[in-house]
């Protein structure tokens, strides 16, 4: 990944695999196509973005991949709004390009494809499969009563599902003669991206009880700090915790005020008396009474 731009403090990163893409798309769809993409995508992003900061959460970065983009949120990941704002610009941006279609009959040559994009792309956003931002809408209305963590699993999953469902009609409509490489890379990113939620967070918990056994066990474990506001809740602070990434947390509160600190010890105690929706703040707190 490199960074490419700046806008304002929120840092827009790309995949080297992207100018890859692009180049493949603008031989193969044309340049005006892929531009129109890219606008739509813009769009989309700009929704998730504008509501995210209008909400009050701080959005770290944008990171830009050959199959789309994926904003980073300070506590407002699993927000309703902020999920669906992204699909309900894409879905605005389509309406109006229909309307200026059926105004201006000339300008079917732009207006057409941007309509079909838009359509696209928010259609697509909406299945309810992690990570796309209907699997994201979803979990956040599951973790009322499953928690963040089981929601996520289950749209996970159902991103498996998806992609399995999905790869069978590929590898089928190749077999007919049917173009199917469409179906076929789609199916690719859902499984691959439903997998790397299961497994990440499974490592992540992992990663935790074997540094707490390292420790009793007289054994010495590297310290890496990472900081986080105190919004963030638990389940969100257990997936930064990569095995070997960080092993210690610096909560920070407004203005940028360190709270406390949270070891691993002290987060995985967290999320058995709290569960993963507690926020650091909350922990922070509990621990340092």
């Amino acid at each position: 990944m490199k960074r490419i731009l700046l806008l304002g403090r929120t840092e827009v990163w790309a995949h080297w695999t992207v100018l890859l893409a692009v180049l493949f798309l603008t031989v193969t769809e044309g340049p005006m196509r892929v531009g129109l993409g890219l606008l739509a995508l813009l769009l989309h992003e700009l929704g998730h973005l504008l509501t995210a900061r209008g909400l009050g959460y701080r959005v770290r970065s944008l990171e830009l991949w050959p199959f789309g983009a994926a904003l980073s949120v300070d506590g407002g990941a699993g927000s309703l709004p902020v999920s669906l704002a992204g699909p309900l610009c894409g879905l605005t941006a389509a309406a109006m390009s229909l309307m200026m279609l059926r105004l201006l009959p000339q300008t079917a040559a732009v207006m057409e494809p941007f309509f079909l994009l838009n359509l696209t792309l928010s259609a697509v956003n909406l299945l309810p499969a992690e990570p796309l931002d209907g699997g994201r809408a979803l979990a956040a209305l599951l973790a009322r009563t499953l928690g963040m963590r089981r929601a996520r699993r289950f749209t996970a999953w159902t991103g498996l599902c998806l992609g399995g469902g999905l790869l069978g009609l590929g590898v089928y409509g190749a077999f007919l003669g049917v173009g199917s490489e469409g179906a076929l890379l789609f199916a690719g990113f859902l499984l691959f991206s439903g997998l790397r939620i299961l497994l990440g967070e499974d490592r992540a918990l992992e990663g935790l009880l074997d540094n707490r056994a390292s420790l009793q066990a007289g054994r010495p474990v590297e310290v890496r700090e990472a900081a986080l506001y105190a919004d963030r809740t638990a389940e969100e602070a257990l997936r930064s915790l990569r095995r070997g990434r960080y092993t210690l947390i610096r909560v920070v509160g407004k203005g940028d005020r360190l709270l406390g600190t949270l070891d691993e010890g002290a987060l995985l105690e967290g999320l058995m008396k709290r569960g993963e929706a507690a926020t650091l703040g909350e922990l922070v707190f509990l621990f340092d009474r």
